[in-house]
């Protein structure tokens, strides 16, 4: 990467590189926790950091003359590279290469587009036991109803993660397995044993690493988020009002922490949701009640709950079972 480079960005780019990305992504790979994401994100930063050092030149501002001026236009006119530019910015304040200068954090949007208990239980119904949807669909469904996962999480899943056990099968989302319905097993199950339909004749043998649940072109990379958010869309599944409405109701009916663990979202961010639980369910609950009902409240248990033992169970309508 960096013999294309001019020798001025090369000597800082490569440092940056081995040091500031390569290691903490050797590190990872060796705790099995370097997902593809992870190094799309990698990628992102050094392509980020060699924008940022070029249009340094077209200012003709060199690196340690960089101010905070300079750094909030650049992150002005480029607002979406405001995360994978920080790594670099950080590296180079703490090497001394600029002043402190820093990328200010963006203000988290609160979460705003929920659906109903009745709406989220419906649309996992259909995702559990409509025929006519696609197979990757109902599974990517069914997962974002039952554990509010995002599309980028999905996406990476490897087939190595589902198992099955005595009592169930299981599929590992982060560190911990989690027991499924036997109605969304059965669909992972076909789901793995299918033929690969986005194979060719060029495509390498296969090796021993595991598979991704969702292959894409080629098979050796993951289906993308986006096309999988627009499967769901073009088959009328709500998306983001899903998993949010979904992480409302595991935060309610679990500690964070087991949250974090089970279905791999930081431990702040599973405290965000909790907290966000506790100040504005009440309404949101209250403005979805038709009316002369009284509020359910704050505290209450939905008919199709994450199938964990710390959970109430799940009809047999629902789970297949």
């Amino acid at each position: 990467m960096t013999a294309a480079l001019p020798d001025h960005q090369a000597t800082v780019i490569g440092p940056f590189a081995e040091w500031g990305v390569l290691r903490d992504a050797r590190r990872r790979m060796e705790r099995g926790t370097y997902t593809y994401g992870a190094a799309t994100h990698d990628r992102t930063e050094l392509q980020t950091a060699v924008k940022f050092l070029s249009w340094l030149d077209v200012r003709n501002t060199a690196l340690d003359q960089l101010g905070q001026g300079d750094l909030d236009l650049w992150l002005t006119e480029n607002p979406t590279r405001r995360r994978s530019l920080n790594s670099f910015i950080r590296w180079t304040v703490a090497r001394r290469l600029t002043s402190k200068v820093t990328v200010p954090p963006t203000q988290r949007i609160q979460a705003t587009r929920f659906l109903a208990s009745e709406e989220l239980d419906q649309q996992l119904r259909r995702c559990l036991t409509d025929d006519t949807l696609p197979l990757e669909v109902r599974i990517i469904g069914s997962l974002t109803c039952l554990y509010g996962l995002h599309t980028t999480r999905i996406n990476t899943l490897t087939t190595d993660r589902f198992h099955q056990e005595d009592d169930g099968a299981y599929l590992t989302i982060n560190t911990h397995p989690v027991l499924l319905p036997p109605k969304l097993a059965q669909l992972i199950e076909q789901q793995i044993t299918r033929p690969n339909r986005n194979t060719s004749l060029l495509q390498p043998p296969q090796t021993a690493e595991p598979r991704f649940l969702f292959p894409g072109r080629p098979p050796s990379r993951p289906r993308s988020a986006a096309t999988m958010r627009a499967m769901l869309k073009q088959h009328g599944l709500a998306g983001i009002s899903a998993r949010n409405t979904a992480m409302i109701e595991a935060v309610t009916n679990l500690p964070p922490i087991i949250v974090s663990d089970l279905f791999g979202v930081s431990t702040s961010t599973a405290n965000n949701w909790a907290g966000l639980a506790q100040d504005s369910w009440t309404d949101y609950l209250a403005a979805c009640e038709p009316p002369g009902q009284a509020p359910t409240g704050s505290t209450r248990t939905r008919t199709c709950s994450a199938p964990v033992p710390l959970l109430s169970a799940r009809p047999a309508s629902a789970d297949g079972g």
